[in-house]
């Protein structure tokens, strides 16, 4: 059922209860002045009487009191398919039937009662009641997952007249073009070649014959022929699977240059200026309920929506721009603080940048993005907030309170940096008392890269891991669900062919041997690894890499170790070793041996021997 015609029947059984609660002293009233009227409103008790008893006989009868949740499918499926989960109580039908009884008579309970239905607060209240927003939320739901299929109807259309063109298009191709790729054209991964080359056809203004018999698509296709002549179904799996984790992060770049591109607001007209700021001030008000009934999570969405209202746009004034600007920063630092709670520090540094953007003499924008930034460990930009603050609070009404709090802050950032310097003492008198600078251990630089990465097979699950350098608080972190996702973009970086093949160069090279392998491999892989460090909010250098590692490893031993990101750790080693990972990872490898210069490209007697 549409869960706005359920909010309009639920608010027309409380304005009809309304007139059954009043009508005593309205029918004396009525009765003084003229029969007709009284007639009227006793017609008008007798309506809603009946209207209100045939709703709570409705609820008694149902099964469940449920007919609004939906029911064609089990709780189980609704839970997999994304639908937010319903409070329990939404199924108890005297649970409906006491609220229905409350929002008629108490005011308390319905503020409702005593508001006109034209008036917008009516309905922004009736949408913050816990089950309206329950099916609001899940018809939202179900529109997103609408335009979800519909999108990918769109997809499966357009992929289909491709085929169709394509193949009319190959059959004016030349015979030995069709030997070529006939065998391997029920392969999807030749299909997404040859669409990508129809689109650079399109692009360049070429035929799709000229680009087809270019020398690269030709060595493209050959690449492609010769891997599924030689293992089949399976190899065509691979190619699929590494083409569509390029995509990935294709779609990603595009993703985030079109968001750049949004942050330009554009000018909105009085009429939409006034729907927005609206709206904003309900998401604001949505938030702050929430907030108070601890129900964090619930006000973040709310504060996000109006941020995501909000954002594109400004005024062609400066006195409403300035309106509009302090809303969204009301909104942002709202969101900031929300997002802080739950953990989400990434989230709340951006937020609260945008904020101290929009308004940048707001002091507290900037402690929001103190706290932030202290949660992310970023110590020395968190004190450049606070001198900022400083700055703001000067000829305020509230300085010494202002001053107050930011002393407390210091002091805590102050204590931070001590037991950093505690850390990292510590673990220089574990590395003294050790001798690892002692001249007697003369490891040459490689040799030292290669052991910090030859480390037990526990240390080693997340990446090549460093030696503790890390181990304080003044470092980067990531939530769960962010060194999982940090994994797997890592993970598809490294399958990317043109570095599989400089892995293989790199293991022939070295001979298969495993320091040499080791010592040169951070080299190899750290210009695939710059680009993620810095989507994640590293620094996109050899430091920012050891602070991922330590990042990662929050969740890969220890008491906050998850299966989930060890799965992912594993499968980006074995990525990232390609074929040197048996050599690297087993115990002893002289099993393994011939297999390895087998795949290297040399004889196993042949020492000397290059591919």
């Amino acid at each position: 059922m549409n869960a706005w015609i359920c909010v309009a029947y639920w608010s027309r059984w409380t304005a009809q209860s309304v007139i059954c609660e009043a009508w005593p002293e309205t029918s004396r009233v009525i009765q003084s002045t003229a029969s007709q009227a009284s007639q009227a409103a006793a017609a008008a008790q007798a309506e809603a009487q009946s209207s209100l008893q045939a709703a709570v006989a409705h609820l008694s009868n149902e099964p469940k009191a449920a007919s609004l949740i939906p029911t064609w499918i089990s709780d189980d499926e609704y839970k997999d398919l994304g639908y937010p989960q319903m409070d329990p109580k939404f199924r108890d039908r005297e649970w409906h039937r006491k609220q229905l009884q409350l929002d008629s008579t108490d005011p308390r309970h319905n503020p409702n009662l005593n508001r006109d239905q034209s008036d917008p607060e009516f309905w922004y209240h009736a949408a913050r009641r816990p089950f309206n927003k329950a099916l609001l939320r899940t018809e939202q739901h179900w529109n997103a997952r609408r335009e979800v299929w519909l999108k990918q109807f769109e997809q499966v259309k357009d992929m289909n007249q491709r085929r169709e063109l394509l193949t009319e298009l190959l059959e004016d191709s030349p015979a030995d073009l069709k030997r070529l790729v006939t065998p391997i054209l029920h392969y999807s991964i030749t299909m997404n070649v040859l669409i990508g080359f129809l689109e650079k056809a399109d692009k360049t203004s070429r035929t799709f014959e000229e680009v087809l018999l270019d020398e690269e698509s030709l060595n493209v296709l050959r690449g492609i022929r010769d891997k599924v002549d030689a293992n089949g179904d399976k190899a065509a799996a691979e190619l699929l699977e590494e083409y569509d984790a390029r995509s990935r992060l294709l779609a990603s770049d595009l993703q985030e240059k079109k968001l750049e591109e949004e942050q330009e607001r554009r000018v909105a007209d009085v009429t939409t200026l006034a729907q927005i700021m609206n709206w904003g001030q309900k998401c604001k008000k949505d938030g702050l309920v929430e907030w108070e009934q601890g129900n964090y999570a619930e006000a973040r969405a709310s504060w996000r929506q109006a941020h995501d209202t909000l954002r594109p746009f400004k005024a062609a004034d400066k006195e409403t721009n300035e309106l509009l600007f302090e809303l969204h920063a009301a909104v942002l630092k709202n969101l900031a603080q929300a997002c802080m709670k739950l953990g989400y520090w990434n989230e709340a540094s951006k937020v609260s940048a945008i904020a101290t953007q929009l308004c940048p003499e707001d002091h507290k924008a900037w402690f929001r993005r103190a706290c932030a930034l202290e949660g992310l460990g970023d110590l020395l930009e968190a004190e450049r907030c606070l001198q900022k603050i400083d700055e703001c609070s000067v000829g305020r009404p509230d300085r010494l309170r202002i001053a107050k709090d930011i002393q407390a802050k210091r002091e805590k950032l102050q204590a931070l940096r001590e037991r950093e310097q505690a850390s990292l003492k510590k673990t220089m008198e574990k590395a003294l008392g050790r001798s690892v600078f002692s001249e007697e251990r003369q490891v040459a630089q490689t040799e030292a890269a290669a052991n910090d990465l030859l480390e037990s097979d526990a240390q080693r699950r997340a990446l090549p891991t460093p030696n503790g350098l890390f181990q304080d608080s003044n470092r980067k972190h990531l939530t769960r669900e962010g060194a999982k996702d940090l994994l797997h973009a890592l993970r598809d970086a490294y399958k990317d062919s043109t570095f599989q093949k400089q892995v293989l160069k790199l293991a022939r090279d070295v001979r298969g041997e495993k320091r040499p392998f080791l010592a040169n491999l951070a080299k190899v892989a750290l210009p695939l690894q710059k680009p993620v460090l810095e989507k994640f909010g590293f620094e996109p250098s050899e430091k920012g890499l050891k602070e991922m590692m330590r990042a990662v490893q929050d969740y890969t031993r220890g008491p906050k170790a998850d299966e989930r990101v060890k799965r992912a750790a594993d499968e980006t080693t074995v990525a990232l070793y390609g074929v040197m990972y048996d050599t690297l990872t087993l115990p002893d490898d002289r099993a393994i041996r011939p297999q390895l210069e087998a795949r290297l490209g040399r004889n196993h007697d042949d020492e000397d021997g290059e591919s």
